[in-house]
């Protein structure tokens, strides 16, 4: 009984720190022995049930299996197979940490299940690790994107700015991992009401994303930003460019092309000036109206 006081201790501390105001990386470091323990409340600590294998490959690939083996399973089963998965998955890093590409990417799938089990303050130190320690592996900027979108479904938009940042500056990011950033750069930015700042960085995607679909997102944005500031003329000529800017992709016979084509056709910037210019019609005609009574 001690034993499971002490572990409902630990993991109440946990969602203390991962609720204030701390960088992902404190976090991260904080809850270090959490982290390890994995879920502390339901779990209690006992011996680790996973062999050691000869190789940080085998460790991963027997981690892998116990997560393919969750196909088709339910319930009880299928929470006790994830914890044993995510204990497979933690134990390539502990049992070779020298191996940063294998740790990096067992850390990635842990964090995976955690948020998949709704566990993100879990997954979220799980991201932070990879984060942090991930080096060249691909998976560390992937990591910064989660890191990014777990703090920013937590309402810490600061956090969630400092990690979509990171990506952005990040010179082993990709182009589409750049403005994959940029975008959520911008959505935080509007939600703190830096306004100007959500612009410029929708606007780099706009003209030079490299993906059409990316592109007529930030020009929706930037259209939706106009309207709600009451300039429906500049929304009108975004709105315009955008089809223009994209004329070429949407009109490709391709699967591409018609993705493209249905997004040109939903825009929601479209709807939302339709409407506003309907108000503003009916705004200034109730005058004449009135005055003509």
């Amino acid at each position: 009984m001690l034993v499971r006081d002490r572990s409902w201790v630990r993991h109440l501390v946990l969602g203390l720190v991962l609720a204030s105001g701390w960088t992902a990386e404190a976090r991260a470091a904080a809850s270090c022995e959490e982290a390890e323990r994995g879920f502390d409340a339901q779990d209690p600590p006992r011996p680790s049930t996973v062999p050691k294998l000869g190789t940080a490959e085998e460790q991963l690939r027997y981690a892998v299996g116990l997560k393919s083996a969750l196909r088709g399973v339910d319930g009880d089963a299928r929470r006790d197979g994830r914890l044993e998965a995510v204990r497979a998955y933690r134990a390539v890093r502990e049992y070779f940490p020298g191996d940063v590409g294998a740790a990096s990417e067992a850390a990635f799938r842990a964090a995976e299940l955690l948020r998949g089990a709704g566990d993100p303050a879990a997954a979220l130190v799980e991201f932070g690790w990879v984060r942090e320690h991930g080096g060249e592996s691909p998976f560390r900027v992937r990591a910064a994107l989660e890191v990014g979108h777990l703090e920013r479904r937590a309402r810490r938009p600061q956090q969630a700015l400092v990690a979509y940042e990171s990506v952005f500056s990040d010179n082993a990011a990709s182009k589409r991992q750049k403005d994959d950033a940029s975008l959520w750069i911008g959505t935080v930015c509007s939600d703190l009401e830096r306004f100007d700042d959500a612009r410029r960085a929708w606007q780099r995607v706009a003209e030079a994303g490299e993906d059409p679909l990316d592109r007529v997102r930030a020009f929706d944005e930037l259209a939706l930003l106009a309207v709600a500031k009451g300039d429906l003329e500049a929304a009108a000529g975004i709105l315009e460019r955008c089809r223009a800017a994209l004329d070429d992709a949407a009109s490709e016979e391709t699967k591409l092309g018609e993705r493209v084509r249905s997004a040109l056709a939903g825009l929601r910037a479209h709807d939302m000036l339709q409407r506003a210019v309907g108000e503003r019609e009916r705004a200034r005609s109730k005058p004449r109206k009135e005055s003509g009574m």
